[in-house]
């Protein structure tokens, strides 16, 4: 009897060959995209955290959320203390992402004042409104701010490290970008650096609440944000030519005008 054995070149065997590497190739391409289950417990987390606190939300919760066995959740992170360590590691990714859009450095005070030196009025207020934004919508950034809005009364310890986080660590890097500033002229001799971070970073986050308080709120905080930044730039600089100085000021008047109209 003869058997019929078809060329593996140009027939059915090479033809599956070609089926089973492009399969393998999906599967590959969507484990690449898809979120591991350590991202996936992660965004759990964020969520329960926020939603229901810290001492609201188990490891059994998240398992359950994540459709995975308790013991599982184990092998990803050996604590629920860990959980939380590894989404402030994560919005630390984050941030350095939107920063290096921005132009800027998030790395450290020095590495993040070359981007500041000799920066313009409005490539400024273009990077204070980055910043905004993505505080106020990145998935990642606000969430971990509404965990804080949360805990801060609610869990007193994971309150404090968010606390540290938001406002107490951005200030203290900022003291160091004013301090350099001031060091290389930049902005005016005499200026306490400590005083010129808080008279920056204080409106900003009024600002921020101000912007999620619904109805038109956020575009009027935007407005608020551009006149705190060029105002700011007139006050601390170093002294402008006077015509200069002038034309800085009306534009401040006017950026207050909009965002003050009824």
């Amino acid at each position: 009897m003869t058997t019929y054995e078809p060329n593996i070149s140009g027939g059915w065997r090479a033809s599956v060959a070609r089926r089973v590497l492009f399969a393998r190739y999906r599967s590959r391409v969507a484990n690449e995209r898809s979120p591991s289950t350590r991202d996936r417990l992660l965004d759990a987390a964020l969520e329960r955290f926020s939603r229901d606190g810290w001492g609201g939300t188990s490891i059994r919760d998240l398992a359950r959320d994540v459709g995975v066995r308790e013991g599982s959740v184990y092998k990803h992170f050996a604590s629920k203390q860990a959980i939380f360590d590894a989404l402030v590691d994560r919005a630390d990714a984050r941030m350095a992402e939107v920063a290096a859009s921005l132009g800027v450095s998030v790395a450290s005070p020095d590495a993040a004042l070359p981007g500041y030196l000799g920066i313009g009025e409005d490539r400024l207020v273009a990077v204070a409104e980055g910043f905004f934004d993505a505080v106020l919508h990145d998935p990642e950034l606000a969430a971990l701010r509404r965990l804080f809005v949360v805990s801060q009364y609610r869990d007193p310890e994971i309150g404090r490290r968010l606390r540290h986080y938001w406002i107490e660590q951005p200030i203290a890097f900022q003291v160091e970008i004013f301090a350099g500033l001031i060091r290389v002229g930049e902005f005016r001799s005499g200026l306490d650096p400590q005083a010129t971070a808080l008279a920056f970073f204080g409106p900003i986050l009024a600002l921020l609440q101000l912007a999620e308080s619904g109805d038109d709120a956020e575009e009027r905080a935007r407005a608020l944000l551009r006149a705190h930044v060029r105002h700011f730039g007139a006050t601390h600089r170093r002294q402008m030519p006077e015509a200069a100085g002038s034309a800085v000021l009306d534009q401040v008047t006017e950026t207050l005008d909009e965002a003050t109209k009824p």
